[in-house]
């Protein structure tokens, strides 16, 4: 029997906001023999070459040219940073903190929501961690055949075909 559970998948990409000052002084400096048409171009390649892709299990962190993934379980924090001026416009960015990196995802609109909405993704993924843990299987204590041979071997000390010390001696190998 197949498992049909489908994967959501969400992609956020920074709010023009975050590029504000960019856009204003590529116009402001339009009239500077067209100066200002380049940094527009290279301002708008910018805040449309990063994205972030949300889904189930994981955040991706992407531009043109990394990608970077954390899954939610290793999330151990997650932070807004918000200056004055971010905070006019209503946006800010993400910071998720690993035990070994950290994703910033900039250029948020409210980052507030998105913050309560990622927490309560990391803790319900976190639980389907463990209850998927608590579902597995346990190994077996001892390796496949070896409560065959602990039998024979007892079969043989009761019927005193071995020692007590070498039936001791020969039981330590299977604990």
């Amino acid at each position: 029997m197949s498992n049909n559970t489908e994967v959501k998948s969400y992609t956020l990409t920074p709010s023009w906001k975050h590029y504000l000052t960019g856009y204003l002084l590529s116009i402001l400096t339009i009239p500077l023999a067209g100066i200002g048409l380049i940094g527009l171009y290279f301002v708008r390649k910018k805040h449309k070459s990063r994205k972030y892709i949300i889904t189930d299990t994981q955040i991706s962190s992407a531009d043109s040219k990394y990608q970077r993934n954390v899954d939610l379980v290793n999330i151990e924090e997650v932070e807004i940073e918000q200056g004055w001026w971010q905070q006019k416009l209503g946006i800010g960015n993400l910071v998720l903190k690993t035990s070994a990196s950290e994703i910033k995802i900039s250029g948020i609109e409210n980052p507030g929501n998105l913050k309560d909405i990622l927490q309560k993704a990391i803790y319900a993924e976190v639980q389907r961690q463990k209850e998927k843990e608590k579902n597995k299987p346990r190994e077996p204590k001892y390796s496949p055949g070896s409560m065959d041979k602990m039998e024979y071997l007892t079969g043989l000390w009761q019927q005193g075909l071995i020692s007590d010390e070498d039936y001791e001696k020969e039981r330590k190998h299977f604990e």
